[in-house]
């Protein structure tokens, strides 16, 4: 309050004395400014003696309104107005004539009996007493509807015995001690809700709440204003909901929450400041559902460790050491280890399983090892059949690259052996076969090229296709299905292509034909692989639908139209 009454003085100190003077803006700030888009305010002159003292009126610069008006000791302002050159009885205005402020300055300049202050509506707001500039005595503070705020004593500008503090509908919140010793109470409804200490101006002994019908809601330990000791705090039936324990304002120790049935609910074992070793969380039947470990140093973790359960059983754990940048993440489902990811320095190493797909409608697990960041050691794909797991693929790799010798299941027909070399490529026999024995696929590789013969069967012995490799490619006589890929199934109207390879190139004379042996169509190759002469399509019947003709393997031309079928018996069959 003293804060406006300088700024009201350091305004006028700006006022001249001078009848004819011009009206002084002031800005916001009670600073002059020669722009009224900077002003606020302003001081009308001229200045009017009343009774040997000097009559000053301020006003808004917007609707010229008056905003405060006071009288002066004399009119010889200078560049500073001293608060001692301030007489009399003042008051200040809203812009809307709202009382602002009222006030008193005695002969000395000072603030000096009643003081009121009022909110923009016209409500009281705050009722102040000062002899010679010291507040004294009581204070009262308003709520708009005119209901007392609060009541409070000073003494030598300093609040002294009880406060009281009220809702707007006049019921006692609060009784504050403002001596160094004494006791704080809050009320809700009028009733005791909680009660502190102080010694020597700091909280002190045991902070109590209490609920609307008396039961205690808590309790906390103080001692030279810090929170120290014991913490509780209770259910509506007097179970405890929480204990905390502190040392100088921090968790120390155990600290635990409870469910209303009695059961634990969450365990913290806690070091200052703020550091949590362990955390145990539990649901209402005692079943762990959650736990995190963790080791600090300063205020930050470098190693945790957390753990999610269900039913009580371990579903999920992530491990992690800053200081070694080493992480672990493990899932389970029913016991079982189920995905499991470790790291050094963001390269994977150890074991390493994640899910990878379904074999024959069941879930698949690939299991393998890895070495800075590489793949090395046993590689396993393993089927989940309920609790029963089968490996359907076992083989190894030696520094990310596949070596020695290899299983892999073939879904419902069997499985397949192969081998590879040290360079990771294909070596020495494929063989894939169903359990009774019966040869599905049979090639060999040198090198990862396949060389020699090359038999696929499916897995009723119907042939798919069968020829020779050569350095990795088709040469000499082949028969062929020439499907999207090769499955084991047996098709019974499968067709096949009988011709020539000439390394990895089509050459000469290709037929297809069906089971019974029809021929249904002949391309001509020339020896680089390209169509060639007059190509045939037949109908069922045996009858001529298209010729076309290329001439190494641009496209000429083709027809649709033919006589008979009998006209073209003479050509030679593929078959003979």
């Amino acid at each position: 309050m003293r804060n406006i009454i300088h700024l009201l003085l350091a305004a006028l100190v700006l006022f001249s004395a001078n009848a004819n003077a011009e009206n002084v803006l002031l800005d916001s700030n009670w600073n002059v400014v020669k722009s009224k888009k900077s002003a606020h305010y302003y001081l009308k002159p001229p200045v009017e003696t009343v009774d040997g003292e000097f009559k000053v009126e301020i006003y808004y610069q917007d609707n010229d309104a008056l905003f405060c008006a006071g009288t002066l000791l004399d009119n010889k302002l200078g560049k500073t107005l001293k608060i001692e050159q301030f007489r009399g009885a003042y008051q200040c205005y809203f812009d809307d004539g709202n009382p602002y402020q009222q006030a008193f300055i005695n002969d000395q300049g000072q603030l000096h009996g009643l003081f009121k202050k009022y909110i923009a509506t016209g409500s009281h707001y705050v009722e102040s007493h000062f002899e010679n500039g010291v507040q004294q005595g009581l204070e009262t503070g308003y709520w708009e509807g005119g209901n007392v705020r609060y009541k409070t004593t000073y003494q030598n500008d300093k609040e002294v015995g009880i406060s009281e503090h009220f809702s707007p509908e006049g019921e006692l919140t609060a009784k504050i001690c403002n001596d160094a010793n004494g006791v704080n109470q809050y009320f809700n409804l009028g009733k005791l809700n909680r009660e502190v200490h102080k010694v020597d101006g700091l909280l002190q002994g045991i902070e109590t709440t209490w609920g609307l019908n008396g039961q205690v809601i808590s309790t906390q330990e103080y001692a030279k204003g810090q929170k120290q000791g014991d913490y509780f705090e209770y259910f509506d039936d007097n179970k405890v909901k929480r204990h905390y324990r502190y040392d100088n304002d921090y968790k120390v120790g155990e600290q635990l929450d409870f469910h209303e049935n009695g059961q634990l609910a969450r365990k913290e074992i806690t070091e200052a400041p703020w550091n949590v070793k362990l955390s145990e969380q539990y649901n209402d039947q005692g079943e762990i559902l959650s736990s995190t470990e963790e080791k600090h140093q300063g205020d930050r973790w470098i190693y945790q460790k957390r753990q999610y359960f269900k039913q009580g059983k371990l579903i999920r754990s992530n491990e992690e050491d800053q200081l070694k940048k080493w992480s672990l993440y493990e899932e389970f489902s029913e016991g079982e280890l189920v995905a499991r990811t470790e790291s050094i320095n963001n390269n994977r190493t150890g074991l390493y399983i994640v899910s990878s797909g379904f074999f024959e409608d069941k879930p698949l697990l690939t299991q393998e090892y890895y070495q800075n960041g590489l793949r090395h050691g046993t590689y396993e794909r393993i089927q989940l059949n309920d609790k029963q797991r089968t490996v359907i693929e076992r083989g190894q790799y030696t520094h990310d690259k596949p070596s020695g010798t290899w299983m892999k299941r073939q879904f419902e027909h069997g499985k397949s052996t192969f081998s590879y070399d040290d360079k990771g490529e294909l070596h020495g026999e494929y063989r894939n076969e169903t359990d009774s024995g019966q040869l599905l696929e049979l090639l060999t590789f040198t090198h990862g090229k396949a060389t020699g013969l090359c038999q696929r069967y499916a897995n009723n012995g119907q042939l798919y296709e069968k020829g020779e490799y050569r350095d990795g490619k088709r040469h000499g006589d082949w028969i062929l299905a020439k499907e999207y890929a090769y499955m084991a199934y047996p098709q019974p109207n499968r067709l096949y292509w009988i011709g020539r390879y000439n390394m990895g190139a089509q050459v000469g004379l290709w037929e297809q034909v069906n089971m019974n042996n029809y021929r249904l169509k002949q391309e001509k190759y020339d020896d680089k692989g390209n169509l060639h002469g007059k190509q045939y399509t037949f109908a069922e019947d045996g009858s001529m639908e298209e010729i076309a003709e290329f001439r190494h393997g641009e496209f000429i031309s083709v027809k649709h139209e033919f006589p008979t079928s009998s006209q073209w018996m003479d050509l030679p069959s593929p078959l003979t």
